[in-house]
């Protein structure tokens, strides 16, 4: 319909056209208000005509404005509405450049965010310094090791102001650097080289350096002097932990199982402390003196710190030794310690620190209680021996009747090279002669380490070891002769005799001649021999005399014998005789009962 109007309207305008060009043609008169009056309604229609024809443009246009209209006052609040927002940022903009909210301070920030954006992968190896160094330390990296520790003093220099990522990464290195010092001290610990121990010792004082460089500029001597003291207190007390350990020889020892065995194994193990102290105590203290007396200012400090060091090791030995000696029960064993003790003794001589005084005293100890051990046992043995015969009422355990007449009158020659013949007349009393084999034992013991200290006191022990053989004959003897007693007890009376005169004339003397010839004394041992031999020939005259007084005795008791034959045909002398006979048995009986009760 629009199109329809707008071809009519076209259509009049082409007829309003024609009317004012036939009004304009030549030859007529125009009338120049009647041509604008139709000047003006051709333009009007026309402008009707276009309006019709954009009427939709113009319905788009409207509407268009009423959008752009309604947007514009959105626009216009939202402007309103950050007004507050502009004027506050124009006042930050207005202020001074020190504030933090200035232009040139956000400036500044960005430009450092910018820098520290282009500086990543440099910023991811500072962050990776920690673990690397953890690494380095792990795979005994040492010079790496110290080389971050020494970058982590430039970084705390380079960024003195407070910087959070690069103090945190400092205080990781930091630990880091005393995980390194534990490491190297703890590798002190086992066994390490000269060379080895040079260079741990040469980074320790390189860390000292390190932890020097943060201290103040004031008396930086006498802090690397306490520092350098400090490295030698830590050296040894880590080289104090590898000497305590056990060395990793065999654990077993070839040879007899049960008893044989342990105390083998405790002599062996006491060789092996001995040469463990003597090779491990000689390698400290030279490698102490090779790295730190070395330098001259401080040579006198190192050296009375090694002092007091070698002298507290060599009490620690000593209580050890003389608790190890313990388990030692033969001289064999205990000369085999003392010689390993002198050459240990010897070789810290050269170093100063000879202690082979201090050996005498557990030694000679040692040596005092294996001799006196045997005799101990041998006493306690006889004692009991005694005791149980006495209690059984038995006296053939006591002697030996088989080899009693074949040696009663045997002695010691005067001219026999051997000074001390074992006293074969104590064959006929086996308790005696298992007690001088008991003291032989344990003389024997001086064959293999004999000590000149414990002279004195070995011949005090066997003093008193013979006052308490007198002392147990005594008391044996007494016991015998007590009332009552039956089976043998007139053999047990007589043994006691004869027991205690053979430990006063042969046993006493001989054992302390055999002392002082194991002591060494020719002339104190073959004195005692005369001694024996005088009682022996003193025995063997006496003996004669019994023997003339045995004789005249029978010669006695036959004639009596015949006396009594004559009168035996006096009856009233033989009824007197058996009237006393029988009162003595009433009175003996009576005798036995009363001791019985």
């Amino acid at each position: 319909y629009e199109i329809r109007r707008g071809r009519a309207r076209s259509q009049c305008g082409t007829r309003d056209c024609v009317k004012m060009a036939e009004l304009l043609l030549p030859g007529k008169d125009v009338d120049e208000r009647l041509a604008a009056k139709a000047a003006l309604e051709s333009s009007e229609e026309k402008l009707r005509s276009l309006c019709a024809s954009y009427a939709g443009t113009f319905v788009s246009v409207e509407r268009r404005g009423h959008g752009l209209e309604q947007k514009l006052r959105k626009l216009l609040e939202s402007v309103k509405s950050i007004e507050s927002r502009v004027s506050t940022c124009q006042h930050a903009l207005e202020q001074e450049d020190e504030s933090d909210s200035s232009l040139a301070a956000l400036s500044e920030k960005h430009r450092v965010r910018r820098r520290t954006l282009l500086q990543h992968s440099t910023l991811l190896e500072l962050l990776e310094l920690p673990s690397l160094m953890d690494a380095c330390v792990r795979s005994n990296l040492y010079e790496e090791a110290l080389s971050i520790a020494a970058f982590a003093n430039t970084l705390e220099r380079r960024h003195a102001e407070k910087n959070d990522v690069v103090l945190k990464v400092i205080s990781q290195v930091r630990s880091r650097q005393s995980d390194l010092r534990r490491h190297l001290l703890f590798c002190l610990k086992s066994y390490v080289s000269m060379p080895q121990c040079l260079e741990i010792v040469t980074a320790l004082r390189r860390l000292n350096s390190i932890d020097l460089e943060r201290q103040s500029e004031s008396n930086l001597e006498r802090v690397h002097s306490a520092m350098e003291l400090s490295l030698q207190v830590d050296f040894l007390e880590a080289r104090d932990v590898w000497l305590d350990q056990p060395s990793k020889n065999g654990e077993s020892l070839p040879g007899a199982v049960g008893e044989d065995t342990s105390i083998r194994a405790g002599s062996e193990q006491l060789l092996d402390s001995i040469e463990r102290h003597r090779t491990r105590m000689f390698e400290i203290a030279t490698q102490f003196n090779a790295i730190f007396r070395a330098q001259a200012n401080s040579s006198a400090i190192a050296a009375s710190l090694l002092n007091m060091w070698t002298v507290r090791r060599i009490r620690s030995f000593l209580a050890m030794l003389e608790d190890q000696l313990c388990v030692i029960d033969n001289s064999a064993s205990l000369r085999d310690a003392l010689d390993s003790c002198v050459f240990f003794s010897t070789s810290m001589g050269r170093l100063g620190a000879d202690f082979t005084s201090s050996l005498a005293p557990l030694f000679e100890s040692k040596m005092h209680s294996l001799v006196v051990v045997s005799w101990t046992d041998g006493v306690h043995q006889f004692a009991d021996t005694l005791k149980i015969c006495r209690d059984a009422v038995v006296a053939a355990p006591l002697v030996s009747s088989t080899v009693g007449d074949a040696v009663s009158s045997e002695y010691i020659p005067e001219g026999s090279t051997n000074p001390l013949l074992p006293p074969r007349q104590l064959m006929a009393l086996p308790p005696l002669g298992r007690l001088v084999n008991a003291f032989l034992s344990g003389l024997n013991e001086l064959r293999r380490c004999l000590l000149p200290g414990i002279f004195p006191k070995l011949r005090k022990s066997l003093q008193a070891a013979l006052v308490d053989i007198d002392a147990i004959l005594q008391a044996n003897e007494r016991a015998v002769l007590t009332p009552g007693l039956r089976g043998d007890a007139s053999e047990l009376r007589e043994i006691a005799r004869e027991m205690k005169t053979t430990m006063k004339a042969i046993v006493t003397p001989y054992l302390e001649g055999a002392l002082e010839h194991a002591l060494g004394n020719k002339e104190g041992a073959r004195r005692h021999n005369d001694m024996i031999a005088a009682t022996m020939k003193e025995k063997t005259a006496g003996e004669n005399v019994i023997d003339d007084d045995a004789e005249n005795d029978t010669e006695n008791a036959a004639a009596e014998a015949e006396s009594t034959e004559v009168r035996t045909n006096l009856p009233e002398s033989t009824e007197v005789m058996e009237n006393e006979s029988s009162e003595k048995e009433q009175t003996e009986e009576t005798t036995v009962e009363a001791d019985d009760n």
